[in-house]
This record gives C-alpha cells, sequence and structure tokens, in this order.
C-alpha cells in the first residue's frame, strides 16, 4: 500500500488499486494507484522522496501545498515535486477517483542496482530508461515553469485513465517465477512504453496550457533559432539530446523552449524524436537490407523488441508487417 495516501490510507477510501516498488529491475518507478474516495476523505500533510504526477478521473476535491490552496476537477493533472508538504481532502458530495504515479527521479536515467542488473542485461534497462527521462524531463521543466507562476493545476488529462489501468494491468501480471525472464523483460518494456505515454500526454497538457498563460508572446514559428535546432535533433537520432542540451543550443529557458517547440511542430520534444526516429526506421526497412536488429540499434532502440513497440504504435503494424508491405 502506497504511504503517500497519509498516516491512514485506509480511512475515507472506498477502492484502492496500487502496486508498491513493483519492479527491481525498473526502480524509477515507486508506485502507481488508483483510488475512490469516500465524501469523508482527508489526505494528511506528508511528503516523499519522488516526483508525483495525480490525475483526477472524475469528483472534485481541493488540495494544498506550500501554504496555497488548489481546486481540483475531473480531468485536472496535478504534480508535487520530491520534499514538497502537501495534502487536501474530497468534496463531500462529489468525491474524487484520482490516480496517482510516482517516479524517483535519482534512478534514471539507467540506473540499476546490482541485484536488478543480474536479472535483465543492463542495455535493456538503459535504453527505454532514457527515453522514459527525456519524457520526465519535457514534463518536469513545463511543471517547474508553472510553479514560478504559483501554478500548479492543469487540465487537459481526460482520458489519461485509460493508460493507468493499461499499467496497473501489466503489473498485476507480473510474475515472481524466475522462468518467465524473458516474458519479464517483455513486460518492463511494455511498462516504460505506457509510462513515457503517459508523460508525453502530461507536458502535452502543460504546454497547451503554458502557450496561452506562460509565455504570452511567443517568436514567430519560423524563428531560425528552430530551423536549426531541428536539423541538430535529426544528426541525433541514435543518441537523443535532452530538452537541458536543446535548451542551451536555443540559449531558451528548457520550459520555454518546451512551450516553443509545441508551438513549432505540434509535437513536444520526445513525441518529435521518437516520430523521427520511427519514420527513419520505416525508411529503412524499405531500402534497405540491413536486419531489423540493425536498424533498432542503430537508431538507439538497443531492443528489436522495444524498437517493434514504438513502431506498431506509430504505423499500426509491425516493422516485420511494414518490411513486408502491409
Amino acid at each position: 500500500m502506497p504511504r503517500d495516501f497519509g498516516s491512514r490510507p485506509h480511512e475515507g477510501i472506498a477502492h484502492i488499486h496500487s502496486h508498491y516498488c513493483p519492479l527491481p529491475e525498473f526502480p524509477a518507478l515507486m508506485y502507481v494507484s488508483e483510488g475512490i474516495c469516500l465524501p469523508n476523505h482527508n489526505l494528511d500533510p506528508h511528503t516523499h522522496e519522488t516526483f508525483e504526477i495525480c490525475y483526477i478521473h472524475a469528483g472534485k476535491g481541493e488540495w494544498f501545498a506550500e501554504g496555497q490552496n488548489y481546486a481540483l476537477n475531473a480531468g485536472d493533472l496535478y504534480i508535487t515535486r520530491p520534499g514538497e508538504v502537501h495534502g487536501g481532502h474530497a468534496d463531500p458530495k462529489n468525491p474524487y477517483h484520482i490516480f496517482a504515479l510516482a517516479m524517483d527521479l535519482r534512478a534514471l536515467p539507467g540506473v540499476v542496482g546490482a541485484t536488478a542488473a543480474k536479472q535483465l542485461p543492463q542495455p535493456h534497462i538503459s535504453a527505454a530508461n532514457s527515453d522514459v527521462n527525456l519524457a520526465l524531463q519535457d514534463a518536469q521543466s513545463l511543471h517547474d515553469e508553472f510553479l514560478t507562476l504559483n501554478r500548479r493545476v492543469v487540465p487537459g488529462g481526460a482520458g489519461l485513465e485509460t493508460t493507468f489501468r493499461k499499467i496497473l494491468g501489466e503489473l498485476d501480471g507480473v510474475s515472481g517465477d524466475p522462468r518467465d525472464r524473458a516474458l519479464k523483460l517483455l513486460k518492463l518494456l511494455m511498462l516504460q512504453a505506457l509510462l513515457i505515454e503517459l508523460l508525453v500526454v502530461v507536458a502535452r497538457a502543460y504546454a497547451k496550457h503554458g502557450a496561452t498563460c506562460m509565455t504570452p508572446e511567443l517568436p514567430p514559428q519560423d524563428d531560425p533559432r528552430m530551423a536549426e535546432l531541428l536539423r541538430f535533433v535529426s544528426s541525433r537520432l541514435a543518441d537523443p539530446p535532452s530538452l537541458q542540451q536543446m535548451a542551451e543550443r536555443t540559449g531558451l529557458s528548457p520550459a520555454y523552449l518546451a512551450v516553443l517547440f509545441k508551438q513549432h511542430t505540434g509535437k513536444t520534444p520526445l513525441e518529435y524524436l521518437t516520430d523521427a526516429r520511427v519514420q527513419e526506421g520505416a525508411r529503412r526497412l524499405r531500402e534497405s537490407t540491413a536486419s531489423i536488429t540493425d536498424i533498432a540499434l542503430d537508431l538507439g532502440f538497443v531492443t528489436p523488441q522495444y524498437f517493434s513497440l514504438v513502431f506498431k504504435k506509430q504505423k499500426g503494424c509491425t516493422p516485420t508487417e511494414w518490411r513486408a508491405g502491409m
């Protein structure tokens, strides 16, 4: 049971579905939970050492952080930082149905303990961790900028319950049987892909909201800095630059760049990088005789399984089916 539901986790909760520290092979994922609250639900003041994303699926309530109160409604996203004192309560007439996910930023990218490293090869972990880290950077940089404006609640999360439930469903099926090693690897890659999907939606919501209230005077879409940055990104598909590296190259803050990038391309930085890598992979599959494994490795996916997961999500078919012209 996640300790972050307060000192009395069962009080005021009608239903909870959660996993705490579910995968030693992926220590960055601390917990994921779904909770349906009762009218008397109170989230006791508390802190934790993780970066936490909360999504209000239904109902409403009021939370506080650092001395400020914030109204929460269905579809809202709320992020808490490590070490931040926060708490709140559900609306007595319409208590909320909430999803929460916490990640330990210190465990990214690719930081795996000795025990976990023996269970699965390090490259499989670090490759997908790198993409998760890029997605986290997108979301966190925008959130940090919102904090300077004393804004924490962002609308635009509607539909995220589907991704949360997929993550919970994958964790429900985790087996401790060492004979299931290959299945566990695929499950780990699927979970990381789902985490990226969730983080991209969070970053997109922050960027959309930020375009109107965070940076009212954005440069024109033909800003030469963006054209140069996109050329740079295209040259780094196998080793995608971090948001911080992109920001340093343009002389902008990470949060400002993330909003500008979304306005210019219609995508978050990670969405753009992923699309570019998949498009290049699709071109090579049709125009070269290189193996799928070689193409995946050359584009920084490290494992063909992870490449296949991302490719199918983008193209609607596997790399093998694409190569065959299906």
